[in-house]
């Protein structure tokens, strides 16, 4: 069962994020990472998920997105009662789902550059989000965990460069801490807490759920997001050849090491 403690509640408090270590029991893990290799078997298909890939020759998946209405399973596991629960606590009202995603960052992947999520997501007209991060597998510093600012506890937008993600000098002058996860961990955190993330420099994948929500006072926003995404910024599959991304696609693109 999900649920925050004393100690949880403090670390939010401070931090504006919380881990809940071993929220999946075995079965539960085993299922989620049977899920995760169905979702990287699945074939592109135009109108549907979203899979997106790094550029070069190997063309290494690093993303599914838009794939709840096509997977039950995942659909029941992102509404259980306690792990909204604990999103309606740190929100401080019902949760709304606005998005979601697996990374998968498969060895070789590239790292994704820091940034923070809220300059981004204000966009479709929401002030605050909370992103919900499960693990399917084992990440540590070598294979890219989650590398997240101590003691960010304000809703402050930092200084960025033009692709949108955080200034050098501002990314030098921050406390990074590593925040290793075991399968079936849960890391929930907010959406001005800067973050960043490694290369896979092992021999396995490191695949995680990466799920946000927002107030359900600013409105179910889900539907248009990926809808403005797969205009913005569609994956390979809906591309035009020769066809150059517009502006608004970097929006869709904050950091990571899809092109």
């Amino acid at each position: 069962m999900i649920e925050l403690d004393a100690a949880s509640r403090a670390c939010w408090s401070a931090n504006r994020y919380v881990a809940l270590r071993g929220a999946l029991d075995p079965p539960e893990r085993s299922a989620l990472r049977a899920w995760i290799d169905e979702l990287e078997r699945w074939p592109e298909t135009a109108g549907k998920w979203m899979k997106y890939y790094e550029p070069g020759e190997a063309r290494l998946l690093c993303r599914v997105e838009n794939f709840l209405p096509y997977h039950a399973e995942l659909g029941r596991l992102l509404a259980r009662r306690d792990l909204l629960a604990c999103l309606e606590e740190l929100l401080g009202e019902p949760a709304v789902l606005f998005k979601e995603k697996v990374n998968f960052k498969l060895p070789g992947g590239a790292g994704f550059a820091a940034h923070q999520d809220a300059p981004a997501f204000v966009s479709f007209g929401q002030t605050y989000h909370a992103t919900l991060m499960l693990s399917a597998d084992a990440m540590t510093p070598e294979n890219g965990c989650l590398e997240i600012v101590e003691g960010f506890d304000r809703m402050e937008t930092l200084p960025q460069a033009e692709d949108g993600t955080l200034r050098r000098d501002v990314v030098a002058g921050l406390e990074w801490r590593a925040l290793p996860t075991e399968p079936g961990d849960v890391v929930l955190f907010d959406s001005y807490i800067p973050h960043r993330s490694g290369p896979n420099r092992s021999r396995a994948p490191r695949r995680a759920l990466y799920v946000t929500y927002n107030r359900a006072s600013e409105g179910d926003r889900r539907d248009e997001y990926f809808a403005l995404k797969r205009r913005a910024f569609p994956p390979e599959c809906e591309r035009m050849p020769g066809a150059e991304l517009d502006e608004a696609s970097r929006v869709f693109n904050l950091g990571n090491p899809i092109r």
